[in-house]
């Protein structure tokens, strides 16, 4: 078989690896771009050997750029920096934009059509020294996930620089370079696959640990409610009862001791009903309800030193203001709450910050506070009971921890990310 049809097998391994990828995770990004690429490669081969090179082209072009966008996701499915979608939008634009050019009759945009399609190699750079840089820069778990990658890119360079190197001193291409670059080309899908599939089992793992955790933790709230209610607001119900039996018999005999009675019972009420209301502001306080999380979280502050302080986007007295599923706002208003506690128990004496954003697109809370730092998300804390609770509901959960500058904590939501 010559070369170009034993170029098919890498291909073939590029498609079957993206089909497989996709079905396994299918909401993964990088899945999608493997997809994506493994089925316009094969495109672009075959219409190249049928002399539609126009077409060839622009699929080649927009499977090289979902290569991009893989490496920029890989393996998470998520972009490391926001500016890295717009770095695939620009390759996309280039690659649909490059061909079509070549086709004008204008010989300047043909001669800038043409630079596009000759410029792959400068796509393909730019997409590894992106995962280079993410390598250097991330955590030693990233480093092992991106490893395997960098090292099948890495034979795939090698190879391709010889068959450069002998091109350009006229010497010709040795025996072995087909030998290894087309196992190596097959193989780097397998890689990306493989790293795909951990990842989904790790989440599979994390989700199944975070649904049982929320699940210990509803049941540890049903307890200290129930503890609550029985030592607390019972106890003082009794107590009342008790109360007014007394003011029974002694209305006939003692009038006036009665009416002392019942001014126990009337200030006991006023007392239960207080404990009542921080019961129920401790599961879901009714503003939070009618209002939002800023309104809700504004009657909070009232209870707390003046050295807490709130900012709302829109603020929170707003007629006009968006409003989120239930349960996302109550989620937002529980991270507040957790934050604002850590950080008034650790630091008593620090200032501390809440924004809160409601917009169309966005939920979002952010808590900081000038402390002394040292926050850490581990189960069981408070910290990964919220981040379940948030990613649970589709949201994103982060705390920054600023060692001797305080920390940051901050939960957002997505219109439309609810499961």
């Amino acid at each position: 078989m010559d070369a170009p049809g034993l170029l098919a097998v890498p291909l073939l391994a590029w498609l079957a690896c993206g089909l497989a990828a996709v079905c396994l995770s299918p909401r993964n990004l990088a899945a999608v771009a493997l997809a994506s690429t493994g089925v316009l490669w094969p495109v672009s081969w075959a219409l190249e050997h049928t002399g539609h090179q126009t077409g060839a082209d622009l699929t080649f072009l927009l499977g090289l750029a979902g290569l991009v966008g893989l490496l920029l996701v890989y393996p998470s499915g998520r972009f490391a920096a926001p500016w890295h979608a717009y770095v695939v939008g620009g390759f996309l634009v280039l690659a649909v934009a490059g061909p079509l050019a070549s086709l004008a009759t204008s010989p300047t945009l043909a001669a800038a059509g043409e630079a596009v399609v000759l410029s792959e190699p400068l796509w393909v750079l730019s997409a590894v020294g992106l995962l280079a840089l993410r390598f250097a820069k991330g955590s030693r778990e990233e480093r092992r996930e991106l490893a395997p990658v960098l090292a099948g890119i890495a034979v795939l360079a090698f190879v391709v620089a010889v068959i450069v190197a002998t091109s350009v001193s006229g010497a010709g291409v040795p025996g072995w370079v087909e030998t290894v670059f087309l196992p190596a080309l097959a193989l780097l899908p397998v890689v990306l696959l493989w790293g795909i599939s951990r990842r989904a089992r790790v989440l599979d793992r994390e989700l199944a640990a975070s649904r049982m955790r929320l699940s210990e933790a509803e049941d540890g709230v049903r307890r200290r409610i129930e503890r609550d209610l029985h030592d607390g607001v019972q106890q003082q119900l009794v107590a009342i009862l008790s109360l007014t039996e007394l003011a029974t018999r002694q209305v006939g005999r003692h009038p006036d001791a009665a009416t002392e009675t019942l001014t126990d019972v009337r200030d006991q009420v006023a007392t239960a009903i207080t404990d009542l209301r921080e019961l129920v502001h401790g599961i879901r306080p009714p503003v939070l309800e009618d209002a939002g999380v800023a309104a809700a979280l504004a009657g909070r502050l009232d209870r707390l030193p003046p050295h807490v302080s709130l900012r709302s986007d829109p603020p929170f007295l707003a007629e006009d203001r968006v409003r989120w599923p239930p349960e996302i706002e109550a989620a937002a208003y529980f991270v507040v709450c957790e934050a604002v506690t850590n950080a008034l128990k650790h630091t008593p004496g620090a200032r501390i910050q809440i924004e809160v954003r409601e917009g169309t697109a966005e939920l979002a809370v952010t808590v900081v506070d000038d402390g002394t730092g040292g926050a850490v998300v581990r189960a069981p804390g408070g910290l990964a009971g919220l981040q379940d609770r948030v990613e649970s509901l589709g949201g994103r959960f982060e705390v920054t921890d600023r060692v001797g500058r305080g920390t940051v904590v901050r939960a957002s939501f997505a219109r439309g990310a609810l499961p």
